[in-house]
């Protein structure tokens, strides 16, 4: 950015010159100014970017820890005098990297999106961002050197400059050292369907570093819903919420371990058959952006939940995202786990066409053969292998003459196709599908087969 400026000065002083001498042979010399710059169009903003960057430390000679990722995020809008439709145009993103001279390699550079290094600074030369649109990408990688001392070592200094938005900046914080992050995780079987599933998130730091500000806990439910109860946690909805952020004060000291003081709370649905309970820790500084729920989320009512020290020795991290944050679940299976329940379908076309119909998979299917009996006025078509679409299972004659057609195994996201023909119309016509019980014992045998019935298009 310091050459394509001091190259734009120099070309401004040799017009100022050539007015100069072409004035002095009328006997007059007459300098004009620039215009005056416009109102910015334009507004650039950091929708995520680091606050505090952990640089490890070399564990063991010839060994170098993977060093986070330093993703930006660039989000453009209109400014308050512009109109609702334009771009930021000419975007340049400037790292100055010079806190890492002596600790770390600096490569990778995004040659994506236009950026380029020179020594210990990388400017990135970005595509016009429209307004309600953005810029997400991973400027350059870090590699640690050994021999660093653990403690503060300075700033990552991110300059963001555009033709028509005002300049923006950030300043991140470097770290010699890691916080280490890490998760329990745990199953649960027998769970009564619409009966409550209780999850207590657990973490620890193994690093050499703590984690100085707050913790924040985010929690996503599948096949279950959460209650809204805990003073310091958010949810996306105040009923039948489906993600909830807590948040704790911190600090995390390296080397402890905590859980909260009472579980989340889920409810399960009647027809649950598994599901879970993920959970994903975060300095609270530097949670991913879209992962987090928005300030004026639904906040709970109840008590705050709070943490107690716990061991974490058996809790388990990620190598390569040690410090960014962990990721922990309680898989549950309920008491339904083993029933299979057959889906019912519908044919329908018209009387004398044939028929593409899909046969839907059994709620916990496992693989078997599914046996359909056809309705009185509809028969199989079959076509050569060839003349079908490989990837899709299509059902074919049964053993028994007369009897059920044979439909799968299959496979999703591949389809278990039944071509028929409807040779006439018969009022009431019903047929089946029945599906066999899975290897286990099979709590409610009466669900394993449905109706298929015929709709007759005029």
């Amino acid at each position: 950015m310091r050459a394509w400026w001091a190259d734009r000065k120099r070309r401004y002083a040799a017009v100022v010159c050539a007015v100069v001498l072409a004035a002095a042979g009328a006997g007059a010399v007459v300098l004009k100014t620039r215009h005056p710059a416009q109102a910015p169009g334009a507004v650039l903003t950091f929708r995520s970017v680091l606050n505090t960057f952990y640089l490890p430390r070399y564990t063991a000679p010839g060994h170098a820890p993977w060093a986070p990722e330093y993703r930006i995020r660039l989000a453009a809008a209109a400014a308050p005098s512009g109109g609702s439709q334009g771009a930021a145009r000419q975007v340049e993103a400037d790292f100055d990297l010079s806190v890492f001279k002596g600790k770390a390699d600096i490569w990778g550079e995004n040659k994506g999106y236009g950026c380029a290094r020179s020594g210990f600074r990388v400017t990135c030369a970005l595509p016009d961002i429209k307004y309600g649109e953005g810029a997400d990408f991973l400027p350059f990688q870090v590699k640690p050197k050994p021999g660093t001392a653990l403690g503060p070592a300075g700033a990552i200094v991110v300059t963001v400059h555009s033709a028509d938005a005002p300049t923006i900046r950030h300043t991140t914080r470097v770290r010699v050292g890691s916080p280490y992050l890490t998760t329990r995780n745990r199953k649960l079987t027998g769970v009564r369907p619409g009966g409550e599933v209780r999850l207590t998130p657990a973490f620890g730091n193994r690093g050499d570093t703590g984690v100085d500000g707050g913790i924040t806990v985010m929690v996503v439910a599948d096949g279950s819903t959460l209650l809204p109860r805990y003073g310091n946690c958010r949810y996306n909805k105040a009923a039948a919420a489906t993600e909830a952020q807590c948040d704790f004060p911190g600090p995390l000291p390296a080397g402890t371990a905590y859980e909260t003081d009472h579980p989340v709370i889920a409810v399960t649905g009647q027809d649950t058959r598994s599901g879970s309970l993920h959970y994903s820790v975060w300095p609270t500084a530097d949670i991913d952006g879209p992962s987090q729920l928005p300030g004026r989320a639904v906040r709970g009512t109840g008590e705050v939940l709070r943490l107690r020290p716990v061991d974490g020795g058996a809790f388990t991290g990620s190598e390569s995202y040690r410090s960014r944050g962990a990721a922990g679940a309680l898989d549950f299976e309920t008491t339904r786990v083993d029933d299979v329940e057959a889906v019912g379908f519908t044919i329908r076309g018209r009387v004398g066409e044939e028929v593409r119909t899909e046969v839907p998979y059994p709620r916990g299917y496992r693989g078997d053969t599914m046996w359909v009996t056809l309705p009185d006025g509809v028969s199989l078509v079959t076509r050569p292998p060839q003349d079908l679409q490989s990837e899709d299972s299509y059902c074919r004659k049964g053993s028994a003459k007369g009897g059920p057609v044979a439909c799968g195994p299959g496979a999703e996201p591949y389809a278990v196709v039944l071509l028929v023909r409807i040779d006439k119309r018969v009022e009431g016509a019903r047929g089946s599908v029945t599906v066999p019980p899975g290897p286990a014992a099979d709590p409610d045998q009466d669900n394993n087969t449905a109706p298929v019935t015929v709709e007759y298009v005029p």
